[in-house]
Formats: C-alpha cells, structure tokens, sequence
C-alpha cells in the first residue's frame, strides 16, 4: 500500500519540491476518512466528509483510521465556527511544516493537485481527499468530483463547488496557483493567508481567527494563536529516527533522521509525543498510550488491550472489515460497503448493529437512514430517520418490543410533537 510514483509532477500545487504521494486506492468507513494523508485516503470520486464528523475519519475503533492505518486526531483549538485540527497518521510519510513527519493540518494545507494526466486530488480542509476527472459534458477546464462537485480551472485559478441535491449548504472553495486561499460554507467565510508558500493565519471577514508563527532551528516550534483568552498552543520538533517511504518501492521501509512532534503545550497543560521501533514494529505514543503499526505495511497491529485484524480495503464497491480481540479473548469486528452504505457492526457485549447511511449527494452532509439494533437477549431496536432539505432531522421513530414511539423536532432538535404506538402523548 506505500508504493509511491515521486516522479509524479504536482501540476497545480504551489510547492512541486514536496511532490505528490498516492496510493493505488482507498478506504471507506460508512465511508472514511480515512485518514488525512492522501496515502491513506485516496476515495473514489464522489465523497467527503463534514468538519465534525471525524468518526468517518477515525473508522469503527479508536485509534484505527478507516484503511486500518494507526491514526491520531490532535484538537488544536477552534477557528470561529470552524474546528482546526491535526492528524497523524501511520500511513503517511508527508512532512507537514507545522508538525513534521507523519503529520497534517488540513484546514492550513490544502490544495488541488494534479496526480496525472487525468485525475486531479483536493485536499479538503477537514483532512478527506476528493478525486477530480474531466466532466463529461465537454466543457473544458472542468473537472467533475462526483455528484454536485464541480471545479473549474481558469490559468493560476480554480474554483471548486459543492452545490447538493439533498438540500444542504453550498460550498465554494477558491484556489491561487493550488493554495486554498478562500471558502465560503455553513461553518463561515474563511481566508488563508500565506507567507512563502506557508499558510500563516486565517481571517473570517476581517478578524483574524488564527496566526501561525513558526521559530526557525534550533528550537523548530509552531504556534499556533487563536482568537480568544488563553488559546495559544506551541508544538515543539525534534530529529527522530522513523519509518518512510524507500527510495525503491520494492525495498522495505527505510529508517531515516526527520523532525518529528516531541510535545505540544496547551493552556491546560502538555502532551508529550514519542516514536520509535521494536521487535519488526513501529509504535507512536502520547502520554504514555501507544500504537502499534508494521512497518511495512503500515497496519495497526495493536492498540491499548487491543489486537487488530485487518481485512479487506476497500475497492470500488467491496466490504471493508476490521476487527480486533482483546487480552481476555473477547472480539468485535465492524464491516461496511461503500455503495449500499451498509455498515455491521458487533461488539464484546453481545451487542450487533446494522445500519444504513445516505450515499447520494456530497457526502460532506451524511446521515443514518435506518438502525436496527440486537442484544444478547435477542431484543430488537429499529430506528428510522427523515430530514428535511436543509438537512436537519425533523423525524424519528423508534420501535422495540412491540412498542413504537415517533417523534417530530423543529430546526432547533427540540421534541415538538410526540406519538406512542400511534396516540398522541401531551408535551409537558
């Protein structure tokens, strides 16, 4: 999975020394997310995923990216509306300025690249990677991303488009020479600002919400400042000695000297960070909780109690499935299918959950068709959902053991009407 084609030309991005990395294919949780690194990440064409669904991110198990990567979301603090974040990624040998090796800060280093002559990759700002091709129509210097996405390239600039069908926001993000240097969506208006090819701050209609400020060598730190009392977080570099990518594919992985996050210090304290290698296995620790990875394969192989089996990942329309057993015995595996948006899961209890995700329009707004729930007992719990065109739920029913209790909210998601096995029960 980390074979790499370096001599790829990164035709639209502002940096073509930093090259372009891809993977010959993707995953899925009810999609994925996952992960942030384009490695771990690279999707049909057609998916996304919102700012504050990193479930899709993280995949069915904590610390498990969707591919089956170690993954690691780092909270760095909140831009406005908008929630900037880092990720770490054991299937990613990108050096991000910020964080160093395996790391990225989405929200400041998104782009749209060219990978070949016919697909091109943006990276999102909220970590997903969506695959451009030309749009069929004929127009030129238009690129389709699946449904409702469309970019348009106008020599140094291009503007990208979510317009859905089901009702949710427009989305329009504005590139210069492969930058993101605008985005207009439901969280806001946001401007990236840059200095050398390095975003510095965000500004949402002339308030700056975040400045970046990087300290050169020997002290190799980030800050990252946000708007607000007590909102600075400095990240601190050191050389360590990691797993990347061999110069050829076919060799294993090599160990290099990179500058990799040793701490990072927030108003409520500091979180230290740690590599390092044993035993034919790579491991990566904060605070003391750590992965495990091959690292050739670049697969968690444990995590906490946890022992992970990796499945398939996914192609086209193929299951994914994960799963993992703990010290005393007990397992629990997950399985999903990108077309249908079927997802199964079972876990330790006895507990199974079957459900269904929209797999129509940008999948930037997803949501929960239907959940049917079984215990150990064999009590069934089935749930429907229905939203409106602004994309909010506005309806849910619920049945379980031969009781039925269905629910109306507003635009708020509170409970304006309430009905039991079909009578009408009074709001108190």
């Amino acid at each position: 999975m980390h074979g790499m084609d370096k001599r790829m030309a990164e035709f639209y991005s502002p940096d073509p020394a930093r090259g372009v990395r891809r993977f010959a294919f993707p995953h899925f949780r009810v999609l994925l997310f996952a992960a942030i690194c384009l490695q771990a990440l690279l999707p049909a064409v057609g998916e996304s995923l919102p700012f504050d669904k990193l479930d899709d991110i993280k995949g069915p198990y904590d610390g498990m990216g969707a591919s089956g990567e170690a993954l690691y979301v780092l909270p760095l603090g909140m831009a406005g509306g908008w929630p900037i974040r880092a990720v770490w990624s054991s299937a990613c040998s990108t050096r991000s300025p910020y964080l160093g090796f395996g790391w990225r800060v989405p929200a400041l280093e998104s782009r749209f690249v060219r990978l070949d002559e016919r697909r091109s990759a943006f990276y999102q700002p909220d970590g997903y990677v969506r695959i451009f091709v030309p749009a069929k129509n004929g127009r030129k210097n238009v690129l389709t991303g699946g449904p409702a996405w469309e970019a348009v390239i106008d020599e140094d600039s291009i503007r990208v488009t979510a317009d859905p069908h089901d009702g949710a926001p427009k989305s329009v993000f504005y590139f210069s020479n492969g930058r993101l240097v605008r985005m207009d969506c439901e969280e806001g208006s946001f401007e990236i600002k840059y200095e050398d090819r390095v975003a510095t701050s965000i500004v949402s209609r002339g308030r700056q919400l975040l400045k970046v400020v990087r300290h050169p060598p020997p002290e190799k730190s980030t800050e990252f400042r946000f708007s607000g009392a007590n909102s600075k977080v400095t990240a601190v570099c050191r050389p360590v000695a990691v797993f990347v990518e061999p110069e050829d594919s076919r060799s294993a992985s090599a160990v290099a000297q990179e500058d990799c996050l040793a701490s990072l210090v927030k108003a409520d304290g500091t979180q230290n960070f740690s590599y390092g290698a044993a035993a034919g296995s790579a491991f990566f620790d904060v605070d003391g909780l750590r992965w495990t990875w091959s690292p050739h394969t670049r697969k968690l192989l444990r995590f906490g109690n946890w022992t992970y089996t990796i499945g398939s990942t996914a192609g086209m329309d193929e299951e994914v499935s994960f799963s993992r057993c703990n010290v005393d015995g007990r397992s629990e595996s997950y399985s999903s299918n990108r077309k249908t948006g079927l997802v199964m899961q079972r876990y330790t209890n006895g507990l199974t959950i079957e459900y269904r995700m929209f797999t129509s329009g940008p999948l930037a707004y997803r949501r929960v068709r239907w959940i049917k729930k079984t215990e150990r007992d064999g009590t069934i719990t089935n749930a429907e959902y229905k939203y409106n065109k602004e994309g909010r739920l506005w309806y849910r029913k619920t049945s379980r053991r031969g009781s039925t209790v269905e629910l109306w909210l507003n635009d708020s998601g509170r409970v304006i009407r309430r009905r039991e096995d079909g009578k009408e029960v009074p709001l108190r």
